[in-house]
């Protein structure tokens, strides 16, 4: 925390001799993660943006790095994995936190019908060209799980081919291709990536290292069938294998968290998606959108034993749209079949196991003045989830009916400043293994849970945007009340509902441009997330909070850039919070605070030779070395912290664009 301090009083040292800045735009952003294209200052949520500049001149090399020390999101390893990351937003808490944010990749959605998180770690930067992060629900749209918000990736559509390599410390390698080209009403886009590293901790008994690899080959193909239709075509395999550390006790952490804490876990993940829609205009104002999505993918966590999943999606939609002068429209209605099988040491899956998600939606956007100044958002949602296992002693269905809805209103007040609220109902149905608790007698998920329920939250959400030539300022509050929320007990081991729970508080958004080269920008996030009532009130007791959910957060980035050179120096820093299992809040055992400050250059030249442009960059993560850990258990018998972001790293390398 004293370095921390030390970066507070260095930056605002800076700003405060620079407060009499420059007058430069500050433009606002187009967002689209609500199914509407709007800009920041007519949106009725708290909306983050990262560009594709932004994210490229993070420093960082994948989403995980990005999200976790860029954004305001709560981002973690899960078990040490960083291929899988835990994401708390608007506290969710860790443990649970990913399992009530929708995912979308390009419009598809990446969340998992089991408890393992989103494989966001493998996403290369280099290939995204947006990232919008919508907070307070977007259920109407977003449908089942979508409680804290969702994460909106748009991926790039490459029109010129760009190679980047980097090599650093520790065997970091990160190397990406780009290119596309446009050809008429036909162009086509390709990406592949590769990052890799030899490991950050010591050798376990059996030699190994927690090193891991990962590829990632992207294509999309987009064809103009005339000046009203269009075909898209997208299809992505990303492969990955990681070593990673077995969890530490409290003392070997302290001491040293590069030791080994047993043999490494190893996983192995491989993911192929495709994605094929038909978009036509029938009119300026009215389009029809009909696709089909696809998704194989497995898993394997191999430790003490072989823990092999595999999972296949298929999603079928249509949404249609309208706009006219003062009033937007959109609906849609779509049918998802997931389904998994797991195996244990055996070729013959012990769970079996088919989620099906059956939705309707319509939203609407009216202005209520001719000035278009006073505008509101309503909308509703419909959506049966149907839950079909057939295991050896499990062969049963189980339907659910989950109701949506959300409301929201936008006020202009001047050309600066603009309020908006919203209100919404939103749900999360039991993920499969929720509903199947670990049979100690048998050693698999051969039992029901025949008591859990789907989670309801009605969450409402107060705000303004200030946006003037100097500066941009989001301030926004929330509050949400929960029935059922989902988590894990840890003296029945399987996941239960809590009566009644709720979470509230504030975020504040801060980007001052000082002069033509530097600008400012500031994240901080309140959170508390309490317990209300339960009927199990020795596990779940009422007023204590809820783990695993850190109560501030502060992200903080002086940025340059003038003439060739670009460069930032942020902060991050995370409150200590309760650990996943430490329902009655031992403050002796909670899991460490946060802290990581990354520093990044990159100096650029056009028109060199034959190519068109070629940067060299440098970057820094973890600059004083801070011990970064989660942990999991308060019993420090069996370890209970995974380091993650214990090392200070550095790489370096070349872009160019031919």
């Amino acid at each position: 925390m004293r370095n921390f301090k030390n970066f507070l009083i260095a930056i605002f040292s800076f700003y405060s001799s620079l407060i009499y800045s420059e007058e430069l735009n500050t433009d606002e952003v187009i967002v689209y993660s609500n199914k509407f294209y709007t800009s920041e200052s007519n949106s009725t949520h708290h909306v983050e943006v990262y560009d594709h500049e932004e994210i490229i001149n993070s420093g960082t090399n994948n989403l995980f790095d990005f999200l976790s020390n860029k954004s305001s999101l709560n981002v973690s390893s899960y078990s040490g994995n960083k291929a899988a990351p835990s994401i708390d937003m608007r506290g969710y808490g860790l443990e649970n936190g990913f399992q009530n944010i929708v995912v979308n990749v390009d419009g598809y959605r990446i969340n998992n019908i089991d408890m393992a998180p989103g494989f966001l770690g493998t996403i290369n930067t280099k290939d995204i060209d947006r990232i919008e992060i919508l907070k307070g629900s977007g259920s109407v749209v977003h449908g089942d799980g979508s409680n804290a918000g969702s994460i909106n990736i748009y991926t790039k559509n490459h029109d010129k081919t760009r190679i980047s390599s980097a090599y650093g410390n520790f065997g970091q390698k990160n190397h990406s291709f780009t290119t596309g080209k446009i050809i008429d009403n036909f162009s086509i886009s390709f990406s592949s990536s590769y990052e890799s590293n030899d490991g950050y901790s010591q050798k376990d008994s059996r030699g190994n290292k927690d090193k891991s690899k990962s590829s990632n080959q992207t294509i999309k193909l987009s064809y103009e069938l005339d000046n009203y239709s269009q075909i898209n075509f997208k299809y992505s395999n990303t492969e990955s294998n990681s070593l990673f550390p077995a969890a530490l006790t409290r003392l070997q952490f302290n001491k040293d968290p590069s030791r080994s804490g047993g043999q490494y876990n190893e996983f192995d993940y491989n993911d192929d998606i495709w994605g094929l829609d038909y978009i036509t205009h029938f009119s300026d104002n009215f389009s029809v959108k009909v696709y089909h999505q696809g998704q194989r993918k497995k898993y394997d966590a191999r430790d003490y034993a072989t823990n092999l999943r595999k999972t296949s999606a298929i999603v079928n939609g249509l949404e249609l749209d309208y706009s006219g002068k003062g009033f937007n429209l959109t609906s849609g209605m779509s049918i998802s079949e997931r389904e998994l099988n797991a195996y244990r040491n055996s070729q013959t899956p012990v769970n079996q196991a088919n989620k099906q998600n059956e939705a309707i939606y319509l939203q609407a956007k009216h202005s209520l003045d001719d000035d278009d100044k006073l505008s509101i958002t309503y909308g509703a949602r419909t959506e049966r989830v149907i839950t079909k296992f057939n295991n050896t002693s499990i062969n049963t269905d189980q339907s659910d009916r989950l109701s949506m809805f959300e409301t929201g209103l936008n006020y202009i007040l001047n050309n600066q400043v603009n309020l908006f609220s919203n209100f919404s109902k939103s749900m999360q149905s039991q993920d499969i293994d929720r509903m199947l608790p670990y049979n100690f007698g048998t050693g698999n998920y051969d039992t029901l849970n025949p008591n859990i329920k789907p989670m309801q939250s009605r969450t409402i959400n107060l705000g303004l945007n200030y946006i003037d030539p100097k500066q941009k300022l989001k301030i926004s509050t929330f509050y949400a009340d929960l029935d059922n929320e989902i988590v894990f007990n840890p003296t029945s081991y399987q996941n239960e509902n809590i009566d009644r729970t709720n979470k509230y508080g504030y975020e504040v958004f801060l980007m001052r441009k000082l002069n033509d080269r530097f600008n400012l920008k500031f994240n901080y996030s309140y959170t508390i997330a309490k317990i209300l009532n339960d009927t199990d009130s020795t596990t779940f007791p009422s007023g204590k909070s809820l783990p695993g959910v850190p109560k501030n957060s502060i992200n903080l980035a002086i940025h340059y850039d003038y003439d060739n050179w670009n460069a930032s120096v942020n902060h991050v820093w995370r409150d200590r919070n309760y650990i996943f299992d430490d329902f009655n809040n031992n403050a002796n055992m909670m899991s460490p605070s946060y802290e990581s400050t990354n520093a990044f250059v990159k100096y650029s030249l056009k028109n060199i030779s034959q190519f068109s442009s070629m940067s060299i960059f440098a970057s820094i993560n973890n600059i004083f070395n801070q011990k970064n850990g989660i942990r999991t258990y308060t019993d420090d018998t069996y370890g209970a912290i995974y380091p993650f972001n214990f090392r200070r790293t550095w790489f370096i390398g070349m872009e160019v664009e031919i």
